[in-house]
């Protein structure tokens, strides 16, 4: 078991892939992270809500958000999110498309690496 420490920004890129898969039926399993983390979630979703625009971006990428005891499983689970984001966001660039944003990809290339090293720490 780790702490995994992420920005706002992340954790709610992480959270909101895993409920669009909700809302599409494709659901999670039981033992997902979305389940352990969804109250997290939906706390910070009504926080975000009441900022104004520039009072979010402030707590999107400033704020942080600490999760502590992540299991080997749960982590693993978030690498596999975040690889398939990482792929949307190189054919974002590689597309041309007006939303690339290779800082995004940085971002994405980063977390992976800190999600890597928590697994070989955790042996």
């Amino acid at each position: 078991m780790d702490t995994l420490k992420f920005s706002v920004h992340e954790f709610v890129t992480i959270m909101g892939i895993l409920s669009e898969r909700v809302r599409e039926g494709d659901g999670v399993p039981e033992n997902s992270v979305y389940h352990a983390w969804k109250s997290r979630y939906d706390e910070l979703d009504r926080d975000l809500e009441k900022l104004d625009m520039m009072e979010r971006a402030d707590m999107l990428f400033d704020g942080k958000v600490i999760r502590e005891d992540v299991p080997r499983e749960h982590i693993e689970e978030v690498m596999e999110i975040v690889v398939a984001h990482r792929a949307h966001e190189q054919k974002l660039i590689d597309d041309n498309d007006l939303d690339a944003d290779q800082d995004e990809l940085d971002i994405w290339n980063t977390v992976y690496a800190r999600l890597e090293t928590s697994l070989e720490w955790d042996g």
